[in-house]
This record gives C-alpha cells, sequence and structure tokens, in this order.
C-alpha cells in the first residue's frame, strides 16, 4: 500500500478505530511492526491524537527520550509554570548555575509557603537568601520563561517558533550532544527535538493550543511490565521482537530500501537475514496483513523520494491487493462498510 509518510501513521491509526468500532475488535487485537526505532514517532503521535491506547514493545518510546521529555517540560513551563514536576527537571537543563541544593531549598519554601516552586522562585523572599550567583541564575530562569510565555501570549507567535527560539538561546542541543558518545546518538538527539518542535508546529497550524498538544503527547501514568499480556492497548513492535507472537490485525510498515531491508544489510550482503526478517513480520498476521511503503519521507524538515523494497516483487501476487492512499479515498464505500455504519449508528440511536 502506498503513501507519503505523512499519511502513513494516519491511516493505520484510523483503520485500528474502525475496526475497533465497526467489528468490535479489542485494542489487543492489532499490532504495528516496523524495522527501525525511529519509525515508531509518527505512529505513537498519531495514536495519541486519537485517544488510542497502545503499548511499546522491543524499542524505547519516542516519548521516553531524554531530549523529548526535557523539550516537553519546557514546553509545559510555557503553557503552565506552575507545574512543579516538569520545572524541577529542566531548572538546571543545560546547566546554568541552579544547583540540586538550591532546587531543594525552593522545593522546601514552597512547601512551607503553599506556593508552586515556580512562584517561589520569583518571589524575591526566596530569592534573597540565596548567594548572588544562584540569585542571578534564577533571575535570568525566570525572565527567558516569562519572556518565551508573553511572546506566546501577548505576541500571540506560534509555540513551536518560542520554543526552537528558547532552546537555541540556551544552547540546549550543544549541551546534550557534549555527553552523546556517537556521531549516531547525536543525530538522533537532534533528531528528536526537530520532530517534536515540528509536530507541535504542524498541531498549532491546524488551529489547536499548546496545552492540547501536551495533553496528546502526556506519558503514560503506568510503567510498561514486562509481561506482554498484562499490557492493554495496540501493540508497537520491532520486527525482531515480535517472533513468536501472533495478532489477529498486523500492520507491517516502512517496506522501502533502507528500512526493510536496511541499508546496512545492501551494505553488509546481508539481505538474506532481512528477507527472513521479513517473513517473520507476514507470518505474525492470523487474519489480516496490511503492508505499507511511502514514496516520500520527510527528514530534518526536507522531503526525500524513497524506493519500494526490493523484496514486494518477490511476493506472490495471488495473495496480495495493491492499492495507494489515493485509491482508498476516492473509493465508494461497500455495501457492507455503509450496513456496519448504519448498524453502528442504529446501536448508537438505541442507546439514547
Amino acid at each position: 500500500m502506498l503513501f507519503r509518510s505523512e499519511q502513513e501513521a494516519e491511516f493505520i491509526s484510523e483503520e485500528i478505530l474502525a475496526g475497533k468500532g465497526a467489528i468490535g475488535r479489542n485494542w489487543e487485537d492489532f499490532a504495528v511492526l516496523f524495522r527501525t526505532n525511529g519509525q515508531s514517532r509518527k505512529l505513537e503521535l498519531a495514536m495519541r491524537e486519537r485517544k488510542i491506547p497502545y503499548r511499546m514493545v522491543g524499542a524505547q518510546s519516542f516519548y521516553d527520550r531524554r531530549e523529548v521529555r526535557d523539550v516537553l517540560a519546557y514546553a509545559q513551563l510555557l503553557a503552565a509554570p506552575d507545574a512543579d514536576v516538569p520545572l524541577l527537571r529542566v531548572i538546571n537543563a543545560p546547566n546554568r548555575g541552579i544547583g540540586q541544593t538550591t532546587a531543594v531549598l525552593a522545593t522546601d519554601w514552597s512547601r512551607e509557603h503553599q506556593q508552586s516552586v515556580w512562584q517561589a522562585l520569583c518571589d524575591p523572599e526566596f530569592t534573597d537568601t540565596l548567594g548572588p550567583k544562584a540569585r542571578s541564575a534564577i533571575q535570568d530562569f525566570v525572565a527567558l520563561i516569562a519572556g518565551a510565555k508573553n511572546r506566546i501570549e501577548i505576541a500571540k507567535e506560534n509555540p513551536a517558533t518560542v520554543l526552537e527560539g528558547m532552546l537555541k538561546e540556551m544552547e540546549y542541543l550543544p549541551w546534550l550532544e557534549r555527553s552523546c558518545k556517537t556521531e549516531s546518538e547525536r543525530q538522533q538527539r537532534g533528531e528528536g527535538i526537530h520532530n517534536l518542535i515540528d509536530s507541535l508546529r504542524k498541531h498549532v497550524e491546524k488551529g489547536k493550543k499548546l496545552q492540547s498538544f501536551l495533553d496528546d503527547s502526556a506519558l503514560a501514568s503506568e510503567r510498561e511490565d514486562d509481561d506482554l499480556e498484562k499490557k492493554q492497548g495496540a501493540t508497537l513492535i520491532t520486527l525482531h521482537a515480535s517472533k513468536g507472537l501472533e495478532f489477529p490485525i498486523v500492520f507491517l510498515v516502512g517496506l522501502e530500501e533502507g528500512f526493510l531491508p536496511h541499508s546496512r544489510s545492501i551494505v553488509e550482503g546481508t539481505k538474506d537475514e532481512e528477507r527472513r526478517l521479513l517473513y517473520v513480520g507476514i507470518t505474525r498476521a492470523q487474519d489480516l496483513l496490511t503492508m505499507t511503503y511511502c514514496s516520500k519521507r520527510i527528514k530534518w524538515g526536507e522531503e526525500h523520494a524513497c524506493q519500494v523494497s526490493s523484496f514486494i516483487p518477490e511476493l506472490d501476487d495471488e495473495f496480495l491487493t495493491h492499492t495507494s492512499y489515493d485509491a482508498i479515498l476516492g473509493a465508494e464505500a461497500s455495501t457492507e462498510e455503509l450496513d456496519d455504519f448504519f448498524g453502528n449508528l442504529k446501536g448508537l440511536l438505541g442507546d439514547v
């Protein structure tokens, strides 16, 4: 199934919603399989926007990455600086001279005076108890957040633009990169920040608010359980982690050269291993399998053409139906789909 990159995750999420509602499937009946960790970001975002519960297996959630948590914490401060948890997370990230001792003093002061930590930092009675360096650092931090917040609320600037400018002003990425051990890690950190800000910008351009973006991106309160059976929601899982598992409805995404087969296998001559990995993915589906690939993907804000996986021509067309996103949108609803729709509508009206 052919897509543009911005459509792939949205289509899959909509299909999961439709399958859940129309045919009464459980969330756990759906699985989305992908080759690399980076492919999960748009899937997670699309599912969060649609309030689809999901469980991540075999890969770190995009929203659990350090830079993503930090940037979301700063975004939360721009929406509501009285939130103590995000404030304490980034109060000294990057290093700005507000150490752990000062943070503890601010927290203790806020509790004693029944204030938020932000109110304590803005309170001269508290800052006057500190040394000159710590006091100056706090004043600079407060001015940074308050100034950025005013640009959003008073000047009506796009929160994504404000957040991006604030991160550059404090040199957050260069500070983060200094702790990276490899060039690949540095690139991943930078891409994570870019992708998050780009998602916020698109969210706001749709007429939505910063707080709704934060609500969509809110980190799950429940900790991940090692036992897959105890987790709730659709499954986002790497191909490697899917071995031995089966799901009624499977979406296998990113069948493009560079993803599957992975670019490294092409260089190292290990495409046969990638072919076996594709076989693993295909055989995870019990009832229905949808395989997708994109004609174009966006990386670092630029659009790049994609080449369909060389494995697809090897598949037997007798068992395949080829289509595209545009064709799906342009197709008329089938009698079965209309019956399902009106049947669900009658059910809803019957409950009124």
